[in-house]
């Protein structure tokens, strides 16, 4: 259950995070409206923010505790893999808006909320060699 505890303060501290960086760009003026190819346009919403923000959270959380339990070297295993999600996730911001301060946006919430789940499972293995 320690690892869930992690995951939950990782995924509520980043989308505490997010949430503030979306309200400080709808203050200063940043377009939030992006057209995925195929979409129709629309507005990244708050409610939008925090779900895409706390739930691949969770559901990493839920592969690395599923990784601890089938690999030798789950933090490292889960570190590569991250990273390449990461990558992977930088194209939605790029295909979704021509805006560069949008893109910025969004690729920054995606840097938090990959180092806010990177940071709980490793504050649940540091906790746990405690142990």
């Amino acid at each position: 259950m320690l690892i869930w505890r992690s995951g939950v303060l990782a995924a509520v501290i980043a989308a505490i995070i997010n949430a503030f960086l979306w309200l400080i760009a709808r203050a200063v003026g940043v377009s939030l409206r992006v057209q995925p190819p195929g979409q129709t346009e629309s507005e990244v919403g708050l409610p939008q923010v925090v779900v895409l923000t706390v739930v691949p959270i969770l559901v990493g959380t839920a592969f690395y505790s599923f990784l601890r339990r089938r690999t030798q070297r789950p933090f490292l295993l889960f570190l590569i893999l991250a990273a390449l999600v990461f990558v992977v996730l930088l194209v939605p911001p790029f295909a979704a808006t021509e805006r560069p301060g949008t893109r910025f946006l969004l690729i920054l919430m995606h840097v938090v909320a990959t180092l806010a789940v990177l940071a709980g499972v490793y504050r649940f293995e540091q906790q746990r060699s405690r142990l």
